[in-house]
C-alpha cells in the first residue's frame, strides 16, 4: 500500500514540476467535472481549473445540499456559474455549455454568460435549454415560447467554430454566409424559413436539425461534410431538394418527402434513413406503391453509401416500386445495416437490397422489439418458415460478404432461419462453393434484460448455430 502511494506521490510531483501553460492544457483536455477535481490534488493546482479552455454548466449534474426545494436548487445553479465565470483567470475559452431547462426569471443571467464566453473568443458554444421530460418535439411544441434568443454578439463572432442551439431563439437573417460557423446544430424550435441561412454557405461544414417543428426548407444545399435530419416535422407535405456533391455523412429521420437530388456525393461514406415517423406498415395501398417508388429513386441516388443503414418501413415499401425507372440499381454498399423486426412483410425488401450490394463485406440485423406482430402467418404468398429456401440461394449472395452481425440476438425461429441459411451457404452445404459467399464469422449480441427462460432459449440457438456452423466462426457476446 505504501508503494502505491510512493509511486502515485512520485507522478503527481511529475506534473507539478511541469510549467502553468502545460497543466492548464492538459486539465483542458479533461470534462469539466474531473477538472474541477484537480483542485484538491495539491496547494499549487487549487486554481488551476481556473483557467480551464473547457467550461461545462449542467443543471442534472449541479449538487447544493444547502437546497431542498427546486427553486432555491436553480436559484443556487444561476449564482453558482455567474460566480464561477467571475472568478475565471483565462484569457480564451474553447469551449461553453450550458444546460439548464426552460431558464425562465434567467434569460438576463444567461445572456451575460455567454458574452462572456464571446469575450473571450470562445470557438464552440452549446446552449441546451430543453426541458428532460420532452420525449418529442410535439411536446416541445406545447411551450412555443422560446425563453433565451441568442445575443446579437454571436451573430459577428469571427473564431465561433461550432454552435449547438436547442430550444434558443435566433434569428436566420443576422448570419452573413460568410460568418457560419462550420458545425451548426439547432433542436427543439419551430423553424420557418430557413433556406437562407443553409444554402450554399461557403463555411457551413455540417448541418444538424433535431426534433424541429413547422419546418419550411426546400433546398438543401452546399459544400457541407455531414448533414443530419433527426425527427422533424415538416408544416405540410413538401419537396425537398438536396445538392450535396461533398457530403460524406448522410442521415434522414423523419417523414417521407418528395425528394429531388439535384447532386450527390457518389463516394458517400455513411447514409442512415429512418421512416419510422410513418407509423406501421399495414398492407398494400395506393400510398405505399407510391411511397415504394419514391424510396427506390430515393436509394439509388444514395447508391455510392460505403455503410448503408434503413428501417423496417423502407424494406416493407421498396418492393411495391412499380416504376421501371425507379427500381433498385446495383449499389456499392459494403457494409448494410438492416434495422429490422425479421416479419414477413420486410422480407423482399431485404432480398432486394441484398440482390444489389455485390460488394457487401458485413452485414449487420439491428433487431427491434417484436413482440406486436404475429410471425406465424404468411403475407402475401411469403412464409415465415421458408422463404429464405425457397427465393435465396448461395448464389445469389454477394459473393464478398464476409462477417454477419447481429445485434438484439434472441433466438426465436426468424433469427435462426436467416442465420442458418447464411451459414450454410458460406460454408459451402451446397455443391459450387467457389461461387457463394467466403463468410468468416457471425457475431451474435444478446438482448439485454432478457428473462431467464428467454436466455436459455437464446443460448440455445447460438449453440445449435456454433453446431453447422463448420469453418464459420460464431461468436457471442453477452450484454
Amino acid at each position: 500500500m505504501t508503494s502505491k502511494r510512493t509511486a502515485s506521490s512520485i507522478q503527481l510531483d511529475g506534473l507539478s514540476n511541469l510549467p502553468d501553460v502545460i497543466l492548464i492544457t492538459i486539465i483542458s483536455y479533461l470534462s469539466f467535472k474531473e477538472c474541477l477535481r484537480t483542485s484538491v490534488l495539491a496547494k499549487r493546482w487549487r486554481y488551476l481549473c481556473r483557467e480551464t479552455r473547457n467550461i461545462a454548466f449542467k443543471e442534472s449534474e449541479y449538487v447544493d445540499h444547502s437546497v431542498s426545494d427546486k427553486i432555491s436548487k436553480r436559484i443556487s445553479f444561476v449564482h453558482y456559474m455567474r460566480q464561477w465565470i467571475s472568478r475565471y483567470h483565462g484569457r480564451y475559452i474553447e469551449t461553453l455549455e450550458i444546460n439548464f431547462s426552460i431558464p425562465s426569471g434567467f434569460v438576463a443571467e444567461i445572456q451575460s454568460l455567454i458574452e462572456f464566453a464571446v469575450s473571450r473568443q470562445v470557438k464552440n458554444l452549446v446552449l441546451d435549454f430543453t426541458d428532460p421530460s420532452w420525449i418529442s418535439n410535439s411536446w416541445a411544441s406545447r411551450y412555443d415560447h422560446v425563453v433565451v434568443q441568442l445575443p446579437v454578439c454571436v451573430y459577428s463572432l469571427t473564431t465561433l467554430e461550432s454552435l449547438k442551439i436547442y430550444s434558443c431563439g435566433f434569428d436566420p437573417s443576422k448570419f452573413s454566409n460568410s460568418r457560419l460557423p462550420r458545425k451548426l446544430s439547432i433542436g427543439w424550435i419551430k423553424l420557418p424559413e430557413v433556406d437562407s441561412l443553409l444554402s450554399n454557405s461557403p463555411t457551413l461544414k455540417s448541418l444538424s436539425l433535431d426534433y424541429c417543428w413547422g419546418v419550411e426548407i426546400k433546398n438543401i444545399a452546399g459544400d457541407m461534410k455531414e448533414f443530419v435530419f433527426d425527427r422533424c416535422d415538416f408544416s405540410s407535405f413538401m419537396a425537398c431538394s438536396f445538392d450535396l456533391p461533398n457530403v460524406e455523412i448522410f442521415k434522414y429521420s423523419g417523414q417521407i418527402l418528395s425528394f429531388d437530388v439535384k447532386r450527390m456525393n457518389m463516394s458517400i461514406k455513411d447514409v442512415y434513413l429512418d421512416f419510422t415517423a410513418e407509423g406501421e406498415y399495414d398492407k398494400r395501398n395506393q400510398r405505399t406503391k407510391l411511397e415504394g417508388s419514391v424510396l427506390s429513386a430515393f436509394l439509388n441516388n444514395l447508391r455510392g453509401a460505403r455503410t448503408l443503414s434503413v428501417c423496417p418501413y423502407l424494406l416493407q415499401t421498396i418492393q411495391e416500386c412499380e416504376d421501371p425507372l425507379d427500381l433498385l440499381r446495383p449499389m456499392e454498399t459494403q457494409h448494410l445495416v438492416l434495422r429490422t423486426r425479421l416479419h414477413v412483410t420486410e422480407f423482399k425488401g431485404i432480398r432486394l437490397l441484398l440482390d444489389n450490394c455485390p460488394n457487401l463485406e458485413t452485414l449487420t440485423f439491428d433487431i427491434f422489439n417484436r413482440s406486436i406482430f404475429s410471425y406465424n402467418k404468411s403475407y402475401y404468398g411469403v412464409g415465415p418458415r421458408s422463404y429464405w429456401k425457397k427465393n435465396l440461394t448461395y448464389k445469389s449472395l454477394p459473393k464478398t460478404l464476409k462477417v454477419v452481425v447481429v445485434r438484439n440476438f434472441s433466438g426465436r425461429f426468424g433469427e435462426l432461419n436467416v442465420l442458418k441459411f447464411l451459414i450454410q451457404s458460406g460454408r459451402g452445404r451446397w455443391p459450387g462453393r467457389e461461387h457463394g459467399p467466403m463468410l468468416e464469422r457471425v457475431e451474435l449480441y444478446m438482448r439485454r434484460s432478457m428473462a431467464e427462460s428467454q436466455k436459455e432459449l437464446a443460448d440455445d440457438g447460438a449453440a445449435m448455430l456454433q453446431s453447422i456452423s463448420g469453418h464459420v466462426q460464431i461468436i457471442v457476446h453477452d450484454p
